[in-house]
């Protein structure tokens, strides 16, 4: 399929529920074909895209977000805002959620106008009204009916990089593997700065997509805003290392959230604003609909054809002789205990996984306890060189910061990728078993069979990693003893100085990797119960689904032989509406992609 072509989502759900209705119908052994298909359909419903906006403090991230709403509701402040990025997603009515680091019971504000939801979101996310997040805040959700938010695009506003909390750049860093796409976007004025390049390097392997915006082009004639681009351009491609025509967009937010706000369509269009909006969010969001669409279309299809294998098998089996039927059932069950042997040392293969895991989770994060337990340990000692404890605490915190979510990040991402590579090789151990199961059936029945092609997906159940892996900085708090140790001799203060800050140290490493160790141990718990659960009940199905139409042949069979026909009769029937409604489906191909658009270039 061509990811440019207009999609139409509501067609594929009725599709998909007239496919489950079909199923269901298909007597008891089919429930659970059913229920799949029902949950096909809920991962189409709730498809999302998930759109960053990146850039340095200043340049007008908020500012571009509320035009592409329509209106002021993002706070824009002479101040970096806190290291809490904002999440804006579709919805009927304007409200807010927020929720709370210390598990109180999520906020949920429904607001009247975007002058309430912005004052909302100030006491919240804001520096000015809430210094170092004191009031604990994990994240916020935006609902908001902005025609912007169709198709799913959830947009993100981010803490601006280089600001003077360093905490707010690895937050940035530490949620982007949760993104589908960004907009990184400059400004004029001042050019690309070294800090947004090094922060651009960083950034670019970890978002499938990235798109460049130039903001504040408002400032610049015709010619100094083309001038601009060529120079971005060549900086983006001689200290980035992306190619010389990469896409720029020139925009101007401000004057595109004032034409939204007037209702100048115009003005929209002059701003720029208009062709991020209509071309790239639109274009994105569909691309990602329709790969949506293709694997949901595929799985179904899997599905329908396992159901058709079974109603089959049904319809042979109600033509052979009973002695034969009877022969051909016996073998099936002798594969079954096979298969039923094949399950208990998977399920044994898994809890030894799991124990390994268990062991390299516990080995990393105590490398990890160590590592940066020394590296503290040397920040503290060159504060104390040229200051005092409280510049030594404050030392420390600055490092923690900065550097220690990168730790965290690289190690739960090797930790991720790990449990994700060891999982795989299970995950598709059991759909080779389950697939025998439904292939043995149709090779002793003589009935085509294909088995269709799985996702094997390690699902991230999660939240994202600026929840997930949040930083602690609570233990940073310098002790004052100063007046108690003044009467001591030098060296015993700074002996006691400097045990002190070893001890703050250690537990600050300590809660942090324990935040990172549980989080571990949770995800990979939760993994070996979905994989468990998996097998269990795709071997389950697989075996009622074709052993419920065997056994029902047999019977059919054995009570007379117009119950037989009538039985036959039925199944034919079933069989032609499956058939006909997997050709409403349809088969997508998602090999090939579409060019992405560009930008009009000044």
């Amino acid at each position: 399929m061509d990811p440019t072509t207009p999609t139409d989502p509501t067609s594929l759900a009725a599709d998909l529920a007239d496919l489950s209705a079909l199923v269901r119908a298909c007597g008891r052994e089919f429930p659970a074909a059913a229920d799949r298909l029902d949950g096909l359909a809920h991962r189409l419903d709730e498809g999302s895209f998930h759109l960053a906006v990146l850039g340095q403090f200043k340049r007008g991230k908020s500012t571009l977000l509320n035009a592409l709403l329509g209106e002021a509701v993002l706070p824009s402040s002479v101040v970096p805002l806190t290291a809490i990025p904002t999440m804006i997603r579709s919805g009927p009515a304007r409200q807010v959620r927020i929720a709370f680091s210390d598990g109180r019971a999520d906020e949920v504000v429904a607001v009247p106008d975007a002058a309430a939801l912005a004052a909302v979101l100030a006491r919240h996310v804001t520096e000015e009204e809430n210094p170092a997040n004191r009031l604990g805040v994990a994240e916020v959700e935006v609902l908001h009916p902005s025609p912007a938010l169709s198709h799913g695009v959830v947009l993100i506003d981010t803490p601006g990089i280089g600001s003077t909390y360093a905490h707010n750049t690895a937050t940035t860093m530490a949620f982007l593997a949760e993104c589908d796409a960004a907009l990184f976007l400059v400004s004029a004025d001042p050019p690309i700065t070294a800090v947004e390049v090094a922060f651009l390097r960083e950034v670019r392997d970890r978002v499938p997509r990235l798109f460049f915006l130039l903001n504040k082009v408002d400032y610049l004639s015709a010619d100094e805003a083309a001038a601009a681009t060529g120079f971005l351009r060549r900086v983006l491609a001689e200290k980035a290392g992306l190619p010389t025509d990469v896409p720029v967009y020139p925009v101007s937010a401000r004057r595109g959230l004032a034409a939204r706000e007037a209702g100048d369509a115009e003005g929209w269009r002059a701003s720029g604003c208009a062709e991020v909006a209509d071309r790239l969010l639109s274009f994105l969001a569909e691309e990602k609909q329709q790969v949506l669409e293709a694997s949901v279309r595929q799985r179904a299809a899997g599905i329908a054809a396992e159901v058709l294998l079974a109603l089959r098998l049904a319809l042979r089996a109600l033509a052979m002789p009973i002695a034969e039927l009877e022969e051909k059932r016996a073998q099936f069950d002798a594969a079954l205990v096979e298969a039923e042997q094949q399950r208990r040392s998977a399920q044994d293969m898994i809890a030894g996984e799991r124990k390994r895991m268990a062991e390299l989770v516990e080995a990393q994060t105590a490398a990890l306890r160590e590592r940066y337990g020394v590296r503290l340990a040397g920040v503290a000692e060159a504060a104390l060189a040229d200051g005092d404890e409280a510049a030594a605490v404050e030392a420390m915190a600055a490092a923690v910061a900065e550097e220690f979510p990168r730790e965290l990040e690289a190690t739960a991402a090797m930790l991720d990728g790990e449990l994700g590579r060891r999982l795989r090789v299970h995950h598709e151990n059991a759909a080779r078993l389950i697939g025998s199961v439904r292939t043995a059936a149709a090779e002793l029945f003589d009935v085509p069979f294909r088995v269709p092609e799985t996702e094997h997906r390690l699902e991230q159940r999660s939240r994202a990693w600026w929840v997930r892996r949040d930083v602690s900085l609570s233990p940073l708090v310098p002790i004052p003893a100063e007046v108690m140790e003044r009467g001591l001799p030098r060296r015993l203060r700074e002996r006691r100085v400097r045990e002190r800050l070893e001890r703050q140290a250690e537990n600050l490493v300590r809660a942090n990797v324990e935040n990172l160790r549980w989080s571990m141990v949770q995800d990979l718990d939760a993994a070996i119960r979905t994989f468990a659960a998996d097998l269990d009940g795709g071997l389950e199905d697989a075996v009622r689904a074709t052993r419920g139409a065997i056994g029902a042949a047999v019977e059919a069979r054995t009570r007379h032989e117009e119950a037989g026909r009538e039985l036959a009769a039925l199944r034919e029937r079933e069989i032609a509406a499956l058939e006909e409604a997997l050709a409403r489906l349809g088969e997508t191909d998602v090999r090939g992609s579409s060019p992405l658009p560009r930008p009009a270039i000044p």
